[in-house]
C-alpha cells in the first residue's frame, strides 16, 4: 500500500503545477519521517532522481523542501544510491547551472551531515564526476 502511495506522490512531484509538486513534495517528506518506511530498490532509484531533479525547481520552496526530503532520504536508501545521487549534485556544482549551484551545495552539505561516518569515508573515496 505504501508504494502505491508513494507513486502517486511521485506523479505529483513531477506536474505543472507548482502548488501540486510543493504539496507532493511536503507528502513525501512526512512519508520518509514516519518510522516504517521502507523502498524497493526501483522506487529508491526513482525517488532519489526525482528529489535531485527538484532541486532546480523553479519555485524555491519546492526545492527548498526537496532539500528537507535529503536528511531522511539517506537514512533510507541503499549506499550505493547515496554515492549516485552524491556525484550528481558534485555534477551540478561543476558543471550546472550558476543559479543551481546554492541549491545544490546545500543539499551535498545536508547529505554529508546526515550519512554515518564509513559512508562518508565511502563518498570521498569515490572518484567524482569528470567535467
Amino acid at each position: 500500500m505504501a508504494n502505491l502511495t508513494l507513486t502517486g506522490i511521485l506523479e505529483k512531484m513531477t506536474g505543472k503545477d507548482k502548488d501540486y509538486r510543493y504539496m507532493a513534495t511536503s507528502d513525501l517528506l512526512n512519508e520518509l519521517n514516519k518510522e516504517g518506511f521502507k523502498l524497493d530498490v526501483d522506487l529508491e532509484a526513482k525517488l532519489s532522481n526525482i528529489v535531485i531533479q527538484q532541486l532546480d525547481d523553479a519555485a524555491g520552496d519546492v526545492s527548498g523542501l526537496a532539500v528537507k526530503c535529503l536528511a531522511p532520504l539517506v537514512k533510507k536508501i541503499h549506499e550505493q544510491q547515496v554515492l549516485e545521487m552524491t556525484n550528481k549534485l558534485c555534477d551540478k556544482l561543476l558543471n550546472g547551472k550558476e543559479q543551481n549551484r546554492d541549491i545544490a551545495s546545500i543539499a551535498l552539505k545536508t547529505i554529508v551531515a546526515e550519512v554515518p561516518t564509513r559512508l562518508l569515508q565511502n563518498l570521498f573515496l569515490s572518484p567524482f564526476p569528470q567535467s
